[in-house]
């Protein structure tokens, strides 16, 4: 298909080759006329050539930045929790660990963590940070909790109530790759407690860093 460009020299070529025929310019003249104009369509047409490499390059470009864009729109996630509401409630100590249910959600973005289950739901493939605060109080005990994905130990936060009524408090985070899918929790371990009330001591908070 010819070129814009390519359409206008052979009409120029054309005319020439009319005024070499009725005399107006020699043979001579006309040959170099062509050539130069044979080269210059030759350098026009590399040049659209790349031009519409650089265009096609362009709009992949675009299309890629686009595409960041609407994945990193489309996906948001945040959750803050503490485990009581405005109740005065101790979780534990029992006889096997648990995972602990937070029932007051601040904020839940993306609804990832399930208020019926405890556990938090990657939606997507990325890296995520999450934080945990244990608090306790009362008799010699032991309090603390672990943060644990797909039931797996992660990082663990700890504490010892000696004799006498006291109280302590212990807290830990961490930043980790999670694939989708993947179930992160707050487990309660066997015989520990912690308490939590109107305060919110004892919480839970994540969010997603960026996907990957």
């Amino acid at each position: 298909m010819k070129t814009p460009g390519a359409v206008l020299l052979l009409l120029w070529l054309g005319l020439l080759v009319g005024a070499a025929e009725s005399g107006d310019i020699d043979l001579l003249e006309l040959k170099y006329l062509r050539s130069q104009v044979q080269d210059f369509e030759s350098r026009l047409q590399v040049s659209e050539k790349k031009a519409r490499d650089f265009e096609t390059r362009l709009k992949a470009s675009e299309d890629y930045i686009v595409n960041l864009q609407k994945r990193d729109e489309g996906v948001k996630v945040a959750f803050s929790l503490s485990l009581e509401q405005n109740e005065w409630r101790y979780s534990g100590p029992y006889n096997t660990g648990t995972t602990l249910i937070y029932k007051q959600v601040f904020l839940n973005i993306g609804n990832a963590y399930s208020p019926s289950s405890g556990y938090f739901t990657a939606p997507v493939r990325g890296v995520y940070d999450f934080s945990f605060y244990a608090y306790g109080e009362g008799n010699s005990h032991h309090m603390g909790a672990v943060l644990r994905v797909n039931k797996q130990t992660l990082v663990m936060a700890y504490g010892h109530i000696k004799e006498g009524y006291g109280d302590a408090d212990a807290s830990n985070g961490v930043s980790v790759l999670l694939e989708k899918g993947d179930e992160v929790d707050v487990y309660l371990p066997a015989n520990h407690r912690v308490h939590d009330n109107n305060s919110h001591h004892s919480t839970f908070r994540g969010h997603l860093l960026f996907q990957m």
